[in-house]
């Protein structure tokens, strides 16, 4: 008997806020909003946790990326030359260095532009590349200049039509110069240092340097320390020798840069953090405003029937039940608010997801904005039904 008394109090509210549905529906918007703000927040930042990761997923916390200056006034001195002294650092595991540029690639008819990367075999070990053809080039290729050149995964596809083509042993146009193709990597979904794996393609240093880069590619150098405590004092260690190294004057600034990849990624991170919790915040305050307008609306709703209220309570009705319903309307209110909200934030989800934007969705995303958008519904409908409920009913049925 009393459910059933309950499931009148819920339709009498139901049909209280259809009597005004236009007015129901703009105060419902500003909950909307701020439901779809939540769960697309949490989707975007959880795409930026993944997308970061995936970006250092072949990095170790110990790596140091050893490049030149951000500007061009001051040509770095950075080369091969200098690998002998960082080897001889005793905290130093492996260097490896790399020159990068986009030149443009032809495999029959299909042709591109892509990153071309001059490196070391070592890469191979330090990268830890796996082949799905061929073999990575040797240290022989490198010392009588070969032009060998290793496919990554996404090129191999554009170029092929696959990920794990037959190719090897075929010719490839980079730049102007025929290569032959020695094999082809494994995907990876990431990159090492600056360089996207799978969007580049690999040659031995000197073959690139001598016949398709030349002075024209960035150099820079991978540096792995043999531990994370070491990686300070590695650091240290790198920026004395090369400055020795490049007969840098005491004060002159560094032709270099170093970074350490540990850091760096925490950095990045930290600001994705950051850039959530900002645009949560947004959605927070969107919320609050729409829960404002609940009770303002409320608050009209209660001056327009208090006659109602007034005859309601001389036949009977008691404070609790005035109080019942008019929490029952601020309930149905934002819980319309926050299913249209899941509803349109599905469909921001699948646009944003077209435009190849790095999104994740969170399923615990959907309780975070039900808890925070009933607790602020909920919350700012209180107090309406109060002085609803607290009208005194003599007053009330005298109330024109």
């Amino acid at each position: 008997m009393k459910n059933n008394f309950y499931w009148q109090l819920l339709g009498l509210s139901w049909r209280a806020l259809r009597a005004n549905s236009f007015r129901s529906f703009l105060t419902t918007l500003g909950i909307v909003i701020g439901a779809a703000t939540i769960i697309i927040v949490v989707a975007l930042g959880e795409g930026a946790k993944q997308d970061i990761a995936a970006q250092y997923s072949n990095m170790s916390v110990t790596t140091i990326i050893v490049n030149g200056p951000s500007t061009e006034t001051d040509p770095s001195k950075l080369s091969p030359d200098d690998i002998p002294l960082m080897e001889a650092i005793p905290t130093v595991s492996d260097v490896v260095p790399m020159l990068s540029g986009k030149i443009s690639v032809a495999a029959g008819e299909e042709n591109g532009s892509w990153n071309v990367i001059g490196t070391y075999p070592n890469l191979a070990t330090v990268a830890k590349l796996v082949m799905t053809e061929g073999n990575f080039f040797s240290q022989v290729d490198e010392d009588e200049h070969q032009k060998v050149a290793i496919l990554g995964a996404t090129v191999a596809e554009e170029l092929y039509g696959s990920r794990n083509p037959k190719t090897v042993g075929e010719t490839i146009i980079l730049g102007k110069k025929e290569f032959t193709i020695g094999g082809v990597i494994e995907y990876r979904g990431g990159s090492f240092g600056p360089v996207n794996i799978d969007e580049s393609i690999f040659t031995p240093y000197s073959s690139s340097y001598r016949y398709v880069l030349g002075k024209s590619g960035k150099f820079s150098f991978n540096v792995n320390a043999k531990s994370i405590e070491a990686l300070e004092p590695t650091m240290t260690e790198l920026a004395t020798a090369l400055r020795e190294s490049h007969n840098l004057a005491p004060g002159a600034v560094d032709d270099f840069r170093l970074r350490d990849m540990g850091a760096t990624v925490a950095s990045a991170q930290s600001s994705s953090q950051t850039m959530a919790f900002l645009l949560g915040a947004v959605g927070l305050i969107v919320l609050l405003v729409g829960g404002i307008g609940i009770m303002n609306i409320m608050y009209v709703t209660v001056s327009e029937r208090t006659r109602e209220i007034g005859i309601r309570k001389a036949i009977g009705a008691k404070d609790k039940h005035i109080m019942t319903q008019f929490l029952l309307e601020a309930f149905i209110l934002t819980g319309v608010g926050y299913g249209a909200g899941v509803i349109i934030s599905g469909g921001i989800y699948l646009i944003l997801q077209s435009m190849d934007l790095k999104i994740v969705f969170v399923p615990w995303s959907l309780l975070l904005s039900l808890v925070i958008t009933f607790a602020v519904g909920m919350f700012f409908g209180y107090y309406p039904a109060r002085r609803a409920a607290n009208l005194n009913p003599i007053d009330a049925l005298r109330y024109e």
